[in-house]
């Protein structure tokens, strides 16, 4: 027998419980819920879809790399797909979408199957239901007034003679920049070619980059916090051919700097809570340490 019964939670979730009969004993109950972050947004706005389940024990879920989509809606980007926890038994994954239309919009449900136990053949299919997404456009309230202007009118050709002069004129001027760039060319001293950058040096100067782009007001918090994931996911299939899918937080490996960062990120783009840990400078600042830690400073050339 089964059952299912929805609940809606904070932060435009819907939850959904199910309980099925037990290999042994007793029923199994599944716990899955979905959630929008966030869940208004304009027309072109990303946004992202959460799902997250618990299993019991010896329980084994699979949950998709592609979302079910309508004619406006759009996944943008590869899923990002979680590990399964032994003690808690959850499963989370989120996926980047993009509406195109304005108005509410219901997103389809989120297939997932779950594996009751090692000997199940056939697994049981879950939808979990996704809250209802608002679309705000970006047009102004009022259209009704505006109106088209009419077409300008077609510009009369110019004489031939005109025409001959003004071509014979720019030809003139092109060949006396040709000469002029081609004598400064050969005038100046070739460069040396400068050093390339190695994964790491790469890393910590988008790391720069990217504190300053904060610190000059340029990038929200979600945006910073963004680009910090981006610049350490680059970092680690450069140098630890990480597959797409796992997430970041694979890497900790008892840094505990590094952890606290990547937990402040993740609160603030999944949760939109930015308060807590220092901020943005602290965690970047932790990520730069741990990537310089794990490498030999180059050593300088001596003349």
């Amino acid at each position: 027998m089964r059952r299912a019964a929805l609940a809606p939670l904070a932060l435009g979730t819907v939850a959904l419980v199910l309980s099925f009969p037990g290999t042994s004993a007793g029923q199994v109950e599944v716990r899955a819920a979905a959630a929008l972050f966030p869940d208004t947004v304009h027309v072109g706005q990303l946004f992202r879809v959460g799902v997250t389940v618990t299993t019991p024990r010896g329980a084994e879920v699979r949950l998709p790399g592609v979302l079910e989509t309508t004619e406006d809606l759009e996944q943008a980007g590869e899923a990002e797909i979680g590990r399964r926890r032994p003690r808690t038994g959850v499963s989370r994954a989120y996926y980047r979408m993009v509406a195109w239309t304005a108005g509410e919009h219901e997103v389809p449900p989120i297939k997932v199957e779950v594996f009751l136990s090692a000997e199940e053949a056939e697994p049981v299919e879950i939808l979990v239901p996704v809250p209802t997404l608002t679309v705000e456009t970006v047009l102004p309230a009022e259209i009704a007034g505006l109106e088209l202007r009419q077409a300008l009118p077609y510009l009369s050709p110019l004489p031939f003679p005109l025409l001959l002069i003004l071509a014979l004129i720019a030809l003139l001027v092109g060949l006396w920049a040709y000469r002029k760039y081609r004598k400064r060319e050969e005038e100046q001293e070739p460069e040396e070619a400068p050093r390339e950058l190695t994964a790491w040096e790469r890393a910590l100067e988008e790391l720069k980059k990217l504190v300053a782009s904060w610190r000059a007001g340029d990038l929200a918090l979600d945006a910073f916090c963004d680009g910090l994931e981006a610049v350490l996911r680059g970092y680690l299939e450069a140098t630890e051919a990480w597959a797409p899918g796992v997430p970041t937080r694979a890497i900790v490996n008892g840094n505990r700097g590094l952890a606290d960062a990547l937990h402040y990120s993740a609160r603030v783009r999944f949760a939109r809570l930015g308060g807590g840990y220092g901020g943005p400078i602290e965690a970047s600042d932790a990520c730069g340490a741990w990537i310089a830690s794990r490498h030999e400073p180059v050593e300088e050339e001596t003349s």
